[in-house]
């Protein structure tokens, strides 16, 4: 969680293209398997909760903030993860685990809409605000750092100095963690074995026909 909230605030605060794709290569490379396959579909925005939604997290805020004061926050930071994670109450018996990638997609995972609330506090409890800021996103999605899906992908084929068109071929064949893709990636395994799956094919783009009267 650390690294990956570490993540999230260089790429709030890098506006740069190039230097978004070096941060996201960087973190693909060091971090370990699944917990960079799962960050990787969080940006990709391919990795969901059903359980946990913004209404869950505005949920808990009522019960723990003054509204006025909640609703002022919001306003003025404009993002409710920021909010959130930082008008949340310190507890005072603080616990001083850091949980991984993998383990905080498994309890949110495991969360059902009746005990998601707890099950969630529980989590945020343990953190610190940065480390909150990442699991809230990570729990209910859009990143809203300026990553989009494609930018990610080419972040991952600069990450392993394959070809995009080939990452994308492959994307659509394997689920989250993406292990089979990182092994592919890092010279470690074959590519993934689509036989019996779907591919991606890009569609042709269309061009005009130019004529001597201008293009129709």
């Amino acid at each position: 969680m650390i690294k990956f909230a570490s993540l999230l605030d260089a790429l709030v605060y890098s506006p740069s293209r190039n230097r978004k794709l070096c941060l996201i290569a960087d973190y693909l490379r060091e971090a370990p398997d699944p917990d960079r396959g799962w960050v990787l579909a969080a940006l990709t925005e391919t990795l969901t909760f059903p359980s946990v939604k913004a209404s869950t997290i505005r949920k808990l805020m009522a019960e723990r903030v003054d509204p006025i004061l909640w609703k002022l926050s919001r306003d003025f930071v404009g993002d409710t993860a920021e909010t959130a994670s930082l008008l949340w109450p310190e507890p005072e018996d603080k616990s001083t685990y850091t949980p991984t990638i993998s383990d905080v997609v498994n309890t949110l995972n495991a969360m059902t809409r009746s005990n998601a609330s707890v099950e969630l506090a529980k989590l945020l409890n343990g953190l610190n605000v940065s480390n909150r800021h990442a699991l809230i996103k990570l729990a209910t999605g859009g990143m809203r750092v300026g990553v989009s899906a494609r930018l990610a992908k080419t972040a991952f084929a600069q990450a392993f100095a394959v070809d995009i068109e080939d990452v994308e071929e492959y994307w659509h064949g394997v689920d989250p963690p993406y292990t089979e893709l990182f092994a592919w990636a890092a010279g470690e395994a074959d590519p993934p074995d689509l036989r019996s799956r779907p591919l991606f094919r890009p569609f042709m783009l269309a061009t005009a026909k130019i004529t001597r009267t201008g293009a129709v």
